[in-house]
């Protein structure tokens, strides 16, 4: 099923190309200026859902859900800041804790891991907040969690195939660059529609 997704997400990437190149360009520079990070995320995947749908979405749709969805975004936002923040922040504080240099790489591996979890679940998390009648991030986390446990191992091939195709993008003229989020967009997406497709 993970190839499945990942054919679909890579179908959607090609047949809408110079759209996702503007929509992702926009995507990056809103990411820089911070501030807007958070509501273009959800507005990058918004615009992968309606694709995934099959239905027509632009650049302007990208746009406008960026102002729609900006306090949801911002919800899911501070989230991702809290809990990314106390992993990230655990990781190097553990190095000044011990001396016992195995230990530290033990503990560091375990934060490694819980962040790459944490990751791979807001991939699927983003995409449930449009699929609910009300865009509740508390119940899209929870969707989430409940769709990674019941399809563990498709949740862990599916986020080792996206982390090597990102590779692999990097490595051909830094394609992930120019398509990589929208390319995880559309992967997120579909994981989540073939799901509630077969439920």
């Amino acid at each position: 099923m993970a190839l499945k997704v990942l054919g679909l997400a890579l179908r959607d990437t090609w047949q809408e190309l110079w759209t996702i190149l503007i929509v992702n360009l926009l995507f990056l520079f809103a990411n820089l200026l911070v501030i807007t990070g958070p509501p273009a995320t959800l507005a990058l995947f918004f615009y992968a859902n309606r694709i995934a749908h099959e239905e027509r979405a632009t650049e302007r749709d990208f746009l406008q859900a960026m102002r729609t969805y900006w306090k949801p975004a911002w919800r899911w936002g501070f989230v991702n800041i809290m809990i990314i923040g106390l992993l990230t922040g655990d990781y190097f504080l553990i190095e000044t804790l011990t001396d016992n240099a195995t230990m530290t790489s033990l503990v560091q591996g375990l934060y490694l891991t819980l962040l790459a979890g944490w990751l791979l679940l807001q991939l699927f998390t983003v995409p449930f907040l449009f699929e609910q009648t009300e865009p509740r991030v508390g119940q899209a986390l929870r969707n989430a969690a409940v769709f990674a446990k019941k399809n563990l191992i498709f949740a862990i091939v599916f986020g080792l195939l996206l982390a090597l195709s990102l590779m692999a993008g990097t490595l051909l003229f830094m394609l992930t660059l120019a398509f990589g989020s929208a390319f995880l967009a559309f992967a997120g997406n579909h994981a989540v529609l073939s799901d509630l497709a077969e439920a």
